[in-house]
């Protein structure tokens, strides 16, 4: 830039930033010319008459510019940091900045937690409990028995036993962890122990509580003296653990240190059992027991379905619903039988009977389906008897009647005169001459005609062969001489 023209103008000397903003206005006397030799010999006053005006911006105040800018930087980063804390705290449930206003009886827990800062790191313990509102763990060392109660800060870590991040969510009581905290007892990490073991939804286990052991599918636990046993996030004694439970186990190596009950069990009740034969109670496909062995069963609770078979009923089918610790009742009573009871009375023993042409050996009241039945009693020396029935109720009954055959034999009875009455057993049966059929055994005749005396055969016996008798009848003495006298009387003609 030309020396005389900064002295003329007072000016200090013009830097680059100066002529940011600057226009130029090409004077109209200036020729286009390509010839920069041309140039040269224009005279300085042509050049000074004709030189571009130069237009100056404004003053500009680059420090008050950068130090606004600046400002607004800064608070632009603070409203991002917060959004940015906010969301991750409600992610991983970062200590929020309610929380460093602490109440009286949060720092009572501060100052009550344990200080040990040789002993603050790779602690293996259990997790007693987490309150994921404020952040704050309680652990229970494997080792010391020692309670730690420590808050998580943004940079703690948390992962499982496969080095996995996890959240603080994701961490549960009972869980087996080592564990490790500065000085203001603000967690480091918590990672899941390696050795630690999770059995999940597991029934049928077997407590004895003298050894302090539990079995599961032939393996055999260590219980710790520290166990904890929670049921619906309340305290639940090791005594009342059932094998019908179903549980959550956490451990460490060989012990177990914690139980979840996540279902108990109940007592289902029969009531108004029905009379059925070889009646079989089914539970969910899995029990199987004679529906006359029980009245109570214990079962997990939760939904069950309930079978009743037998010959003697449609199947009857029910879902339960069963309750931990309580008793559920079943109603049997409108089980429908689709059999009766037949009960059979007789006026002999020692016969055959027959039900549908089918011999019956049983005396008992029988058990039948409903329906049409032919009976048959059959004896020696007795005439069958028959009869039909129907069975379409609880209880049916029929009598049997069954009558002596008796063995006959035959007479024949011959009188002089002929026309005599014949009485058999004092009952009159014909005249002579007569043929006549009689059960074989001891039997009284007795012939009788008017001016006869009566002939009497007493205990006369009757056996398969035939009998005769030829009698002769001798008149009445009185009769004859009543007929004497009557005669003499009698005038002469």
């Amino acid at each position: 830039m030309n020396k005389n023209f900064n002295k003329d103008n007072n000016e200090t000397p013009l830097t680059d930033i100066d002529y940011e903003g600057v226009i130029y206005e090409p004077s109209e006397n200036i020729k286009n010319n390509n010839n920069n030799n041309n140039i040269n010999k224009i005279n300085n006053k042509n050049i000074n008459d004709n030189k571009p005006k130069i237009k100056k911006a404004p003053n500009f105040n680059f420090s008050l510019f950068m130090g606004i800018t600046i400002a607004i930087g800064v608070i632009i980063f603070g409203i991002v940091a917060m959004l940015t804390y906010s969301s991750l705290s409600s992610y991983i449930s970062l200590p929020s900045v309610e929380d460093k206003n602490l109440t009286t009886s949060n720092q009572n827990i501060e100052d009550s937690l344990a200080l040990d800062s040789n002993t603050n790191k790779n602690i293996v313990g259990v997790i007693k409990s987490i309150n994921y509102e404020k952040n704050i763990f309680t652990f229970s060392s494997l080792n010391t028995n020692k309670i730690y109660t420590l808050r998580s800060k943004p940079s703690s870590i948390f992962k499982d036993k496969y080095d996995n991040m996890l959240t603080i969510s994701e961490l549960h009581i009972g869980d087996l962890v080592d564990f490790s905290f500065d000085d203001d007892n603000k967690i480091n990490y918590i990672y899941e122990n390696k050795d630690s073991f999770l059995l999940e939804n597991v029934s049928n286990v077997k407590i004895n509580s003298d050894l302090n052991v539990l079995t599961l599918n032939d393996k055999t636990f260590k219980i710790s003296d520290k166990i904890s046993i929670l049921k619906n996030n309340e305290p639940y004694d090791l005594a009342n653990v059932s094998p019908l439970d179903v549980l959550d186990i956490k451990g460490y190596k060989n012990t177990i240190y914690f139980m979840e009950i996540k279902k108990g069990n109940g007592i289902l009740k029969l009531e108004n059992k029905p009379d059925l034969d070889n009646a079989v109670i089914e539970i969910d496909r899995d029990i199987f027991k004679s529906l006359d062995e029980i009245d109570k069963i214990q079962l997990s609770e939760g939904n069950h379905k309930i079978v009743i078979r037998s010959e003697d009923t449609l199947s009857f089918v029910k879902e339960i619903n069963i309750i931990s610790g309580q008793e559920t009742i079943l109603d049997l009573n409108q089980i429908q039988n689709k059999s009766g009871t037949l009960f059979i009375q007789s006026n002999v023993d020692d016969y055959t009977l027959y039900i549908n042409n089918v011999i019956e050996t049983s005396r008992e009241p029988l058990k039948l389906q409903y329906g049409a039945y032919t009976i048959r009693a059959e004896k020696e020396g007795y005439s069958p008897f028959t009869a039909q029935i129907s069975i379409n109720s609880p209880q049916s009954s029929v009598d049997i009647n069954l009558k002596k055959i008796e063995k006959m034999g035959e007479i024949n009875i011959s009188s002089s005169p002929d026309g005599a009455e014949v009485f058999i057993n004092n009952a009159l049966v014909g005249y002579t001459p007569l043929k006549y059929k009689l059960p074989q055994g001891v039997h009284t005749i007795v012939l009788k005609k008017d001016g006869y005396n009566d002939f009497v055969l007493s205990s006369v016996t009757i056996g398969e062969e035939d009998s005769s008798f030829n009698i002769t009848m001798h008149k009445n003495v009185e009769e004859t001489e009543k007929t004497t006298e009557t005669t003499l009387a009698e005038p002469t003609i």
